[in-house]
């Protein structure tokens, strides 16, 4: 049972690790966010990992993502992936990374795999090896080790605890796995973002090695990019028949940087850009949105915020809503519950969305 801070509301969906319900944190911003951002500082300088994006006036900029840090002599940026070495940014290039991978057989639990040919065969022939699930087939799932969000929830957060003086992995070792029965590459993490350049060329070089032969590229991201790499890798998805499934975190502002410490500007404009160049491959859908149901936080007023927000854009953009579970620093609050994913789903369809999918259904409680 958490208890607001700020209200004095007691409830199991207020998490004592953000100490305020979503009802003040929207109504009294101002006045709570320099507490919700001591928590987040306090989160990442226990992983060694800058508590802001810094920005010294003499710094080295890095104009990766929204955050546009500019590095000081010896430092990293928000994402602890980038550094100013002597005067100088220094990171992933094209032919090695701190990268894990593994091969996935299809159909699998993609968060798009309701609408993506790999889960359903939308496209075949020109997308898909077969007209449904592509079983026999597998999808490269990347884990790139690096994120420019700080989400409290993260349930790979463990990448965090591995040290970046680790020697990068050659790219030839991740080519050799992209076998004949690998029919996409899907990126995740952390998220793919801070090591975009890394992944962009990974991914025309696989389609290189397979010409001819279907290879769809997909994102899985937080989608604060700059805009031209957010470009870029919608480019690859159109080609290739893959997709951009952007995880639209919370709508609000003081929502989104108390769960994410961060802002979601940038996602919500590449979002709005993307869905755009999505019209011009209508099936296999190019874009997807995905939200976790976060008890509490995620409510009543952010999913209609959400749900308004993507219809505005195409009724027909896919809308993946994800089950929560207790993990990380967010873990005093309960698994999402039937009620909470049924007020989801039917805010969806009174906004008219066509596509929209429960995932996670086996983390549903019957409580709160």
């Amino acid at each position: 049972m958490g208890v607001c801070g700020h209200c004095g509301k007691s409830a199991p969906t207020i998490s004592q690790k953000i100490g305020f319900c979503a009802s003040c944190l929207r109504k009294y911003w101002e006045e709570l966010k320099e507490e919700i951002q001591k928590i987040h500082a306090a989160t990442r300088k226990a992983f060694g990992l800058p508590e802001e994006p810094p920005k010294a006036k003499e710094g080295v900029p890095c104009n990766l993502c929204f955050h546009r840090c500019r590095i000081p002599e010896g430092a990293f940026g928000y994402c602890g992936v980038w550094q100013n070495q002597a005067g100088r940014l220094k990171g992933p290039g094209p032919k090695a990374a701190q990268v894990s991978w593994y091969l996935d057989p299809l159909p699998t639990n993609c968060v798009a795999d309701f609408v993506c040919p790999g889960g359903t065969g939308a496209g075949y022939p020109d997308f898909a090896y077969v007209p449904g699930p592509e079983r026999g087939y597998a999808n490269l799932a990347v884990f790139y080790e690096a994120c420019n969000f700080n989400c409290l929830y993260c349930q790979n957060w463990h990448f965090k605890t591995r040290s970046l003086k680790q020697p990068p992995i050659p790219t030839e070792r991740m080519l050799a796995d992209v076998k004949d029965h690998v029919s996409c590459i899907c990126y995740f993490g952390g998220d793919p973002g801070p090591r975009a350049p890394h992944a962009l060329s990974f991914a025309k070089a696989a389609r290189a090695q397979k010409t001819g032969k279907i290879l769809r590229i997909c994102w899985e991201t937080n989608g604060a990019e700059n805009p031209r790499i957010a470009q870029a890798m919608m480019r690859l998805s159109l080609v290739s028949g893959g997709c951009i499934k952007i995880d639209l975190k919370a709508y609000s502002q003081p929502i989104h940087e108390s769960l994410c410490g961060v802002g979601n500007e940038q996602t919500l404009a590449n979002f709005r850009m993307l869905a755009k160049l999505a019209t011009a491959r209508p099936n296999p859908p190019a874009l997807v949105a995905s939200t976790l149901l976060v008890p509490g936080y995620v409510d009543e007023e952010e999913l209609e915020a959400l749900a308004s927000f993507i219809s505005s854009l195409s009724p027909e953009i896919p809308w993946s809503l994800l089950a929560f579970y207790p993990t990380f620093y967010l873990d005093d609050l309960p698994c999402t519950s039937r009620r909470h994913a049924q007020m989801a789903l039917s805010i969806a369809q009174s906004h008219g969305l066509k596509h929209v999918n429960l995932g996670n259904r086996h983390l549903l409680s019957d409580a709160y």
